[in-house]
């Protein structure tokens, strides 16, 4: 076996071990569940892949992802949305002083799905902001006191979003769903440890001043905001929401 069919095969075997932690946490709706399933059965038979390779062992080793330290991130978005995502994908999210760029350390596919969740509701967030102040033609002090309102209300909303997901899944979690969970927080803090890596906790406020119709605007707009990756098509990875 080449080595580029070796890597799409391996990224195959971790993406149905994501789908199938979801699974067994029961964070998903029947449909949802049966047709990830239609999904595994048919990747499985195309890759020739068995159950025991499918078999999330303490063995398996965490990653680090690694953005570029000076990404741009004016309005703080992938920030304020960190701490949630990192709880819904079961990894650790950080930002090494004075950089901008986020790091991630988890298990593959949970960074993969983890990274995509960031930059995916970034650009949602940004989109909806953009559109929010399309004609606004209040005073450039007033402005900046808008976008923050709207930036912080809409980034709010979708995190109160997340941790609802979070709880629904912690309560109809299956054992097999906490044991997975434990294998991969081992994972975590073993690669921490060994890289020396220690992670401060960081807490936000809310801003004093706030526009109150921009904050409106700003939870509706979270509340449109997607969870779900596709399971088809370019941006697809095998995750359920």
């Amino acid at each position: 076996m080449n080595d580029d069919i070796r890597t799409t095969r391996d990224k195959r075997i971790s993406q149905i071990k994501a789908l199938l932690s979801k699974t067994m946490e029961a964070g998903c709706t029947e449909a949802e569940m049966m047709a990830a399933l239609d999904k595994i059965a048919a990747l499985k038979d195309a890759y020739e892949i068995s159950d025991e390779e499918l078999q999330l062992t303490r063995d398996e080793a965490a990653i680090l992802h690694t953005d570029p330290p000076d990404l741009k991130d004016p309005h703080g978005i992938k920030w304020r949305l960190s701490n949630s995502i990192g709880d819904f994908c079961n990894v650790a999210i950080y930002r090494a002083r004075h950089e901008t760029g986020l790091s991630c350390i988890g298990m593959p596919a949970d960074v993969d799905q983890a990274m995509w969740l960031l930059d995916s509701l970034a650009d949602f967030v940004f989109d909806e902001l953009y559109g929010h102040l399309i004609g606004c033609c209040a005073p450039k002090g007033e402005r900046r006191v808008i976008t923050r309102s709207f930036v912080e209300a809409c980034c709010w909303r979708i995190c109160d979003r997340i941790a609802g997901y979070v709880e629904k899944s912690k309560a109809a979690r299956t054992s097999s769903g906490r044991e997975l969970v434990i294998i991969k927080d081992a994972a975590v803090k073993a690669f921490m440890k060994q890289r020396g890596i220690r992670i401060a906790a960081c807490g936000g406020h809310a801003s004093s001043t706030v526009n109150a119709a921009a904050a409106a605007a700003g939870r509706a707009a979270g509340d449109r905001a997607s969870l779900a990756r596709p399971v088809s098509g370019a941006g697809a990875v095998l995750r359920i929401k």
